[in-house]
């Protein structure tokens, strides 16, 4: 029977969408995973296929199957994320975000960016790095040492607070213009983010 049929989407449920960007070497547990077009090739299982099969090799097989025109005004990410949205998703890992084309990397970090506006948590697992965004309260896990960089998605941002990290922030504007808030460094294994304005990527590198 489809797992899809079965699955009661609810504030905690995860949805996983596989990118045909790099191979992602970790394991990706969601649950539901949506296979992007060529990405349906780069995970062992997926549930939900998404695209108009002009990257995709092999038979699919899967509970659902959502077919795209080659010609239309909308990458196949956005519209499997459309789709996630409109199901109530509130959480969704992206993986292959980094390893194609600029412009489509660009694209895709704008879509999880869209996510963060309809109130959908978002973080997308990379070899090297991850990425979160947030226009809000964000709490993540690191190994410390890591080096953590603040990179912001708006002309502006308002920081409340940064912690747990060896340069904290507290009631500060940073700009898209400024490098000043990359390459922080973790001195905990929790990191806190508090925004009340803005949205900013946090890139964790690995």
């Amino acid at each position: 029977m489809s797992k899809l049929k079965n699955l009661k989407v609810d504030n905690n449920t995860i949805a996983a969408v596989v990118l045909n960007g790099e191979s992602y070497t970790g394991k990706i547990i969601a649950d539901i995973i949506v296979g992007v077009d060529g990405g349906y090739n780069k995970t062992s299982y997926c549930d939900i296929f998404v695209g108009d099969k002009d990257s995709v090799q092999g038979v699919i097989s899967c509970d659902k199957q959502i077919l795209l025109n080659v010609e239309k005004d909308e990458s196949d990410m956005e519209a499997a994320v459309n789709y996630l949205l409109a199901s109530g998703i509130k959480n969704i890992q992206f993986y292959g975000v980094l390893g194609g084309r600029i412009d489509h990397i660009l694209a895709n970090l704008g879509i999880m960016a869209k996510c963060v506006q309809m109130g959908t948590n978002v973080v997308a697992y990379c070899n090297d790095c991850d990425i979160y965004m947030t226009s809000n309260v964000l709490k993540f896990e690191v190994v410390e040492n890591s080096v953590i960089s603040l990179s912001p998605f708006t002309d502006t941002v308002h920081i409340i607070s940064l912690e747990g990290v060896k340069w904290e922030l507290f009631d500060c504007d940073i700009y898209k213009t400024s490098s000043r808030t990359i390459s922080n460094v973790a001195v905990k294994k929790q990191i806190q983010l508090n925004v009340d304005f803005g949205m900013v990527m946090v890139i964790v590198n690995k």
